[in-house]
């Protein structure tokens, strides 16, 4: 498993972000999450699935095609439930900073 994991981030770099990297430094511009994130599913459709597997012989895109044949709806009470809402409260943050006050004391303070 540790080797496919391996020429599965070998080929996305050299397939993917390296030549993605190089057209944004010709344009000046730096590649960061966003705009890879922006630009992978082109690269998916056009490139990735459709591409021969080396393994299977076909892409996986024609794979999806065979398989969704055999695969079987969800359950409708799977289907029923509804997606949990999740409230994200804020963190109280402490500052580890004093105010500006004690470091104008400790500048005045005589050594």
């Amino acid at each position: 498993m540790q080797v496919s994991i391996q020429q599965l981030v070998y080929y996305l770099k050299n397939s993917f972000i390296v030549p993605l990297t190089a057209s944004f430094r010709q344009a000046g511009l730096i590649l960061d999450a966003t705009a890879a994130n922006s630009r992978i599913g082109d690269w998916l459709s056009s490139i990735a699935n459709v591409r021969k597997h080396g393994t299977t012989g076909v892409s996986p895109e024609e794979r999806m095609l065979q398989e969704r044949l055999a695969l079987l709806p969800l359950p409708k009470v799977m289907q029923a439930f509804p997606l949990p809402i999740h409230q994200t409260r804020p963190i109280p943050m402490e500052s580890l900073q004093h105010p500006l006050s004690v470091y104008q004391s400790i500048l005045e303070m005589p050594i």
